[in-house]
């Protein structure tokens, strides 16, 4: 019976720790190409013929490519001591959900205040 009992408080305990999310970082999570879907404020607004992409690279460069020139506009980033994004001078909160980013304008009024991106394979 204690070796039932124990063998069942081990399996919890891996159990328990094999299903915790592992926390990566927002300079981790932003690298890669993220497609512009929507803007708003608290909710997505469909966009309204406007396509472009954003690749954000290690050494802090931002690639950013209009679907409809083709042109790309390079530019720097880099992340604040109050891990705030910058990007172009505008300082962005950055959350992350599977597979989407919402950049949040943190120091500007904004008529919408959210940008909403969708991760590209």
């Amino acid at each position: 019976m204690k070796t039932r009992s124990a063998l069942i408080l081990l399996l919890l305990f891996t159990l328990s720790i094999s299903c915790k999310d592992e926390e990566v970082s927002p300079q981790k999570a932003i690298l890669g190409k993220w497609e512009f879907v929507g803007i708003g404020n608290g909710r997505i607004e469909a966009p309204t013929g406007v396509k472009w992409y954003d690749e954000y690279l290690e050494d802090s460069v931002l690639l950013h490519q209009q679907y409809t020139t083709g042109n790309i506009v390079v530019e720097k980033y880099f992340w604040e001591n109050n891990g705030f994004l910058n990007s172009g001078g505008t300082t962005y909160k950055c959350v992350f959900y599977e597979d989407t980013m919402q950049l949040d304008y943190v120091h500007a009024n904004a008529i919408f205040m959210s940008s909403f991106f969708k991760r590209i394979k």
